[in-house]
């Protein structure tokens, strides 16, 4: 599971049943769905949930 932020509204059918998605949502969802609409420029993952005790990935390591 991964958590997004979506980036502009749409529609879409990750199960079969049709879910709205709007702009500054940020729900979690399975790796191949979210990896599909990160493809298609409509979220970006936001890297670990708060609390999980995982690290976000320094994008800079030189900072």
């Amino acid at each position: 599971m991964k958590t997004v932020l979506i980036l502009e509204g749409f529609h879409a059918y990750p199960n079969g049943k049709r879910r709205d998605f709007a702009a500054g949502d940020a729900p979690e969802l399975a790796n191949t769905f979210a990896d599909l609409i990160i493809g298609k420029g409509l979220a970006e993952e936001t890297g670990a949930k708060p609390g999980s005790g995982e690290a976000d990935p320094d994008p800079d390591p030189a900072e």
